[in-house]
């Protein structure tokens, strides 16, 4: 299984293979955790393994920029047909780029993140125990996230 997180101190994005590693370290500035083979069941994270947490979502591990160009790129490709008269091209263009779609989502394994820290857990099946993005559960995290970062600038030295 891979992890990949943002590390909390400097927020690098860092990857490390937690079948292998016992124990990993930032690349930039050596913060670490250890890597609990114990929180592994059947392949799967029973919590995150960056953070600990207990909420974890399925989503499919495919890059959210691309899918944004293929949309623009079938939009103005189909556009283009539309404006030379050729409405069976433009059709064609979108079907085309709704039938890539789906074949994607077909082929495209999943991945589970965090709610909390958004770390990224690829394993090669994750159970039907993880669900899909559960927005009420996304705006708690949400919300969460932003009340801490008031606090911490309302407080710097860290002091109660």
């Amino acid at each position: 299984m891979q992890l990949t997180y943002s590390c909390p101190n400097c927020s690098t994005t860092n990857r490390c293979d937690c079948a292998t590693e016992k124990n990993h370290a930032c690349a930039q500035c050596g913060w670490d955790f250890p890597v609990d083979a114990g929180k592994i069941v059947d392949g799967n994270p029973s919590c995150c393994l960056a953070c600990g947490n207990d909420d974890l979502w399925r989503q499919k591990d495919f890059p959210q920029s691309l899918g944004i160009l293929a949309v623009f790129l079938g939009a103005v490709l189909s556009s283009i047909a539309w404006y030379y008269y050729q409405p069976l091209i433009a059709i064609g263009i979108l079907m085309g780029f709704a039938a890539l779609d789906m074949i994607l989502y077909l082929v495209m394994p999943d991945v589970l993140v965090c709610y909390r820290c958004h770390a990224r857990h690829r394993v090669s099946a994750p159970g039907e125990q993880f669900a899909g993005y559960n927005h009420e559960l996304g705006e708690k995290y949400r919300q969460d996230r932003i009340r801490q970062e008031q606090a911490d600038a309302a407080n710097p030295s860290g002091l109660t």
